[in-house]
């Protein structure tokens, strides 16, 4: 599925402290980085003569803490947001120092409350190495109850949106949705939050709007069950929920590295994050890989689309394995076979399929062909992909739209596509056997 917008960036006071946090987000900027098993510290050279001490601790039931020297008054500082987003970048600048007596200290105080005296020694007398497993027991506990707290309340808030009527829904005023997705970020369930956030856009279209509040209600039946789920299944929950992918677990659990087809990326602009969503595939299987910034910021250098690069892709945790981390650097390579083309029918037969494994899942990849683009006839049509059998709305840029209709001229052609279960966004045409992004070349690509 497609997860929600980085996590840590919810996390900033202000769209400033965001985009702050990127920029600061870099190795160069920060003398040292160390991790341990349930914090992180690091400088950062700002300003001053002096790097500021930042600290996040990862392991208490409000986690991620914060602890930082700088002068900010804003919780948590642009400091301690970039130190995150660098551990999830570039976990390979991390030493193990460590932490100095400033941030240890803070560190044994927040622990000290939730461990008994003798959790740092074993039967034996030996000191532990590790966080007690107990104490980190009741940690996701106390998180877990914050969820559950959550939501409940948005169960209670989806029944009476029912009960009112769904026609009654428009006439809600927008303060409604926004204390709702407030709750449920306090709540540590940011997912939901940003499924609440979208409601309005669906009020205009009643199908759509029970659709998508079916799936906010699934939320809330499924996780007061969690454990009567596969592991998988839990993953798919959690992720759908926001909690953070463990990106270094994802990839010791192992990936495949060989030489990918990159299908064509798109980018959206939710709240405060800019999202990039990149689409790879090797032999049958589609990747998905998601690339984060602050909205006016640039994001990191894109993967070549319609080209072809080698790689090393971990799937994450799921019943269905989407979305990918990439280990390492990808390389440039020789040009990657062509997926075999699906028909219209044959796309949502593998959409539904997915759903059928995850149903969060928000969007799905396809190299799609023969298909004929059909642009509106008349005011207030829309453009199309069609068949023999049927026709899907086809979306994206007029650029790509104009571009399509163009190369195929009339008669049914093969491209690739990102398919929301509404809309089709074409991505790259195939032309003279290889691909070529529709909205032009990446200029930053690697």
């Amino acid at each position: 599925m497609t997860p929600t917008p980085d996590p840590i960036l919810t996390l900033a006071p202000d769209a400033g402290s965001a985009a702050s946090a990127r920029t600061l987000a870099t190795p160069a900027r920060w003398p040292d980085l160390h991790a341990g098993p349930t914090h992180l510290w690091g400088h950062c050279q700002g300003s001053g003569a002096r790097p500021y001490l930042t600290g996040v601790d990862r392991s208490g039931p409000d986690a991620p803490a914060f602890k930082c020297s700088c002068p900010s008054r804003k919780f948590p500082c642009k400091h301690a947001l970039a130190l995150l987003l660098l551990h999830e970048s570039h976990p390979q600048h991390f030493g193990t120092d460590p932490a100095p007596d400033a941030i240890r200290t803070w560190l044994d105080g927040r622990a000290g409350k939730h461990a008994p005296p003798e959790a740092d020694t074993d039967p034996a007398g030996e000191t532990r190495s590790g966080p007690d497993p107990t104490a980190q027991a009741k940690r996701r506990a106390a998180r877990e109850k914050k969820v559950s707290l959550g939501l409940d309340g948005l169960q209670t808030f989806l029944q009476d949106l029912v009960r009112d009527g769904l026609a009654q829904a428009a006439g809600r005023p927008y303060s409604d949705w926004d204390t709702q997705a407030a709750r449920l970020v306090d709540a540590q369930a940011p997912g939901a939050a940003r499924l609440v956030r979208m409601i309005p856009e669906f009020l205009p279209q009643p199908d759509r709007l029970l659709a998508h509040l079916g799936r906010l209600y699934l939320l809330t039946e499924a996780w007061p069950r969690r454990a009567t789920l596969t592991g998988a299944q839990q993953a798919d929950l959690r992720a759908a929920l926001g909690f953070p992918l463990d990106k270094a677990a994802t990839v010791a659990a192992g990936g495949t590295d060989t030489r990918w087809l990159v299908l064509g990326h798109t980018v959206s602009d939710e709240e405060h994050v800019r999202t990039r969503r990149s689409w790879l595939h090797e032999g049958g299987v589609t990747a998905l890989l998601l690339d984060f910034a602050a909205p006016g910021w640039p994001l990191s250098p894109a993967l070549p689309a319609g080209g072809s690069v080698r790689a090393r892709l971990s799937p994450a945790p799921g019943a269905f394995p989407q979305r990918h981390v990439l280990d390492g650097e990808a390389t440039r390579s020789a040009p990657a076979p062509l997926p075999a083309p699906v028909t219209l029918d044959g796309l949502l037969d593998a959409h539904g399929a997915a759903l059928a494994l995850n149903p969060w899942l928000e969007r799905t990849a396809h190299h799609l062909g023969p298909v004929t683009v059909h642009p509106p006839t008349r005011d207030g049509d829309a453009w199309r992909a069609g068949e023999a059998h049927g026709s899907l709305p086809l979306g994206g840029s007029d650029m790509a739209r104009l571009t399509l209709l163009a190369l195929g001229g009339g008669d049914p052609q093969t491209f690739t596509a990102e398919w929301d279960g509404q809309t089709l966004t074409p991505l790259c045409a195939v032309q003279d056997g290889t691909l070529h992004p529709l909205d032009g070349g990446d200029d930053d690509s690697v």
